[in-house]
């Protein structure tokens, strides 16, 4: 049986179709993919993304840790984020992740749900003394509010100064209904302000004296994040507190067009920003430099994978994941054949019909010799060849 967030029945009673994804039972959609893609680019939307994995990282030894098994640099400043790939000895990718410093010698990692028990068995094998795990996946939810009003919602509800969150970092909110501030002012609870100590870091240990969710107040991690690339942060509140910080979110946004999103429109969002999708763009058999990453590779470090990545960036032979527009009407999807010059060249990795361009966009794997921007391509969708080109990332 498919896993359900904590908000399951919130979805279903909202009339959500749902979808089984990575063994998780999640709302595909409520009123309409289009609709609720446009919401987000347009006003605000929110997204329960529970079924993320979210793991603990810990102990004196754990920024070397992480930092050894990822391709990018992990900040060791107290608020800073990192989006990375997770890398074999091959230098083939195991999981995209978002990592965020706590501390500087505590750091939560946030996976993709298909492959968390990959993820959490691969760290649980390099990790030596003075690391320690914990996957508290079902202990948190994951709400991505996105859209460019939803700083504004998020303002509503705490004293932190969003301005100040720039993108890739976070911070604990104190989060109260706008209605329960009353003439009080908007002060941080003592117990989570600042960075360093364990209450003001984790929050996988409740804060002392922490407000109780059945007076409306809590805190938790917001980190400036998304999947979108609109404005917006994720959330992490406990499983107790979730539900009632969704529903507080979506009756005080109310004003500013907010909707609840499911995955349908999340994945036309995160395409028309080239953004990837674990287990579709990549699915454990390519490196960062075959699927147009190598901008988060540092490579004046030490890291796992590094040698025989710069064997494959040496060697200059390896396919490229493209941006392609099609010319004429036609969607594009995974697997769909791509061909330069009546002869092959890759396939389609991700395609759609974009609802804000309202043209087929697709990522694919092609050929170093079909490649550049301008290049033209064939797209085969269902036995018929549509003529397209290779565009610069992202399309919107």
């Amino acid at each position: 049986m498919a896993s359900r967030t904590p908000l399951y029945e919130w979805h279903r009673k909202a009339g959500a179709r749902f979808i089984e994804f990575a063994g998780w039972e999640m709302p595909l959609q409520y009123a309409g993919i289009v609709e609720e893609h446009l919401t987000v680019r347009k006003a605000v939307g929110l997204f329960d993304v529970s079924h993320m994995g979210k793991i603990f990282i810990e102990g004196r030894e754990s920024h070397a840790f992480v930092d050894f098994l990822s391709a990018n640099d992990i900040p060791s400043t107290p608020g800073r984020a990192r989006y990375t790939h997770l890398l074999r000895d091959d230098s083939t990718i195991l999981d995209d992740v978002i990592v965020t410093c706590l501390a500087p010698d505590r750091f939560f990692m946030v996976c993709n749900a298909g492959p968390r028990a990959a993820v959490l068995s691969w760290l649980q094998a390099h990790a030596k003394s003075g690391v320690r795990l914990a996957d508290r996946t079902d202990d948190f939810l994951c709400l991505a509010l996105q859209g460019p009003r939803a700083p504004d919602l998020l303002q509503r509800f705490t004293s932190v100064d969003l301005s100040k969150v720039k993108p890739f970092s976070g911070t604990i909110v104190d989060f109260v209904p706008p209605a329960l501030w009353g003439a009080a002012p908007r002060a941080v609870p003592p117990e989570i302000e600042g960075w360093g100590s364990r209450t003001a870091t984790d929050p996988s240990t409740p804060p002392r004296r922490e407000p109780s969710v059945s007076d409306g107040r809590t805190a938790f991690l917001a980190t400036r994040t998304g999947y979108t690339g609109e404005a917006g942060f994720e959330l992490f509140p406990t499983s107790g507190e979730g539900p009632a910080a969704w529903e507080a979110l979506l009756r005080s946004g109310e004003d500013l067009g907010i909707r609840p999103i499911g995955l349908g429109a999340r994945d036309t969002l995160r395409l028309e920003k080239g953004y990837l999708l674990s287990g579709q763009d990549f699915d454990g058999h390519q490196t960062p430099l075959e699927v147009n990453s190598a901008w988060l590779v540092k490579w004046n470090r030490p890291f796992l994978g590094r040698e025989a990545l710069e064997r494959q960036r040496a060697r200059d032979d390896y396919r490229r994941l493209v941006g392609i527009r099609v010319d004429e009407r036609g969607i594009p999807r995974h697997g769909h054949p791509v061909r330069s010059r009546g002869k092959e060249a890759g396939q389609v990795t991700s395609g759609t019909m974009s609802p804000s361009l309202r043209v087929g966009i697709a990522l694919a794997s092609v050929d170093k010799s079909a490649s550049a921007v301008g290049t033209p391509l064939d797209v085969d969708i269902r036995g018929t060849s549509h003529p397209a080109h290779v565009v610069k990332l992202p399309f919107l």
